[in-house]
């Protein structure tokens, strides 16, 4: 049986609408799964939408609201969704309390970090000296490369250990806390800021910025070899 893949969608206020990137659907369903769309809505509906899916997919998107994460600045006339944040947050406490396969994606990546009490880096550009572009602008994708460590889920994912990836994003990963849920963290881009994180020795849980839904190769049959492993873990659960 197929497995089920929750995927968050962005709620857009200008077309009242939950939106989800195409290529998050159409990389889940290549991979051999069935996307479930998780709408934002209200808090308590986080549980009963876990309950019937195999695994969770964070997806992209704006910002986390600083009051929800430690580490950024609010930004004026930056349009937050703190709805959209207290939402993903709870998600993601609950599905890995309950150790259901996880991929986050860029801020999906941020989400299961801040919900585990870690701060982000505001904006990548004031501290990296423009070593590595995360982001050509604020409407346009980089591509830059990642060194992914020995033995991790994102390396045996790929089959190797230098990938080009496709980046948008000017926020990063802080310096970790000591806490109770500890990841690793198995990528780093040639600045040596972080770029992926991961659970060792427990369920299927990885966090990525990059936007691997946005492959490099962009081919209509290209099934990316993360989101390929994310969903054969969901599907032996």
């Amino acid at each position: 049986m197929k497995p089920r893949i929750g995927i968050t969608a962005r709620f857009r206020t200008a077309i009242q609408s939950h939106c989800i990137h195409q290529g998050y659907i159409d990389h889940v369903v290549r991979a051999g799964g069935i996307p479930v769309v998780i709408p934002c809505v209200d808090e308590s509906l986080c549980e009963p939408f876990l309950s019937s899916i195999d695994g969770l997919l964070l997806t992209g998107g704006e910002d986390i609201d600083p009051d929800y994460c430690e580490g950024t600045t609010r930004q004026i006339g930056y349009q937050y969704h703190p709805s959209r944040d207290a939402f993903e947050l709870r998600l993601a406490k609950a599905a890995l309390a309950a150790g259901l396969p996880t991929l986050g994606i860029c801020r999906g990546c941020q989400i299961l970090y801040s919900a585990t009490g870690n701060p982000l880096i505001g904006n990548i550009p004031d501290i990296n000296s423009g070593i590595v572009a995360h982001r050509t602008s604020i409407s346009e994708t980089s591509q830059h490369r990642v060194t992914l460590s020995e033995g991790s889920k994102v390396a045996l994912a790929h089959g190797e250990r230098r990938v080009d990836v496709t980046s948008y994003h000017h926020q990063g990963l802080g310096d970790q806390r000591a806490n109770d849920t500890r990841w690793q963290v198995t990528a780093r881009s040639d600045d040596s800021l972080a770029e992926a994180i991961e659970q060792a020795g427990r369920a299927w849980a990885v966090g990525v910025l990059w936007h691997p839904e946005l492959p490099v190769s962009d081919t209509d049959d290209f099934i990316d070899p993360l989101i390929s492993a994310f969903v054969s873990a969901a599907g032996m659960r």
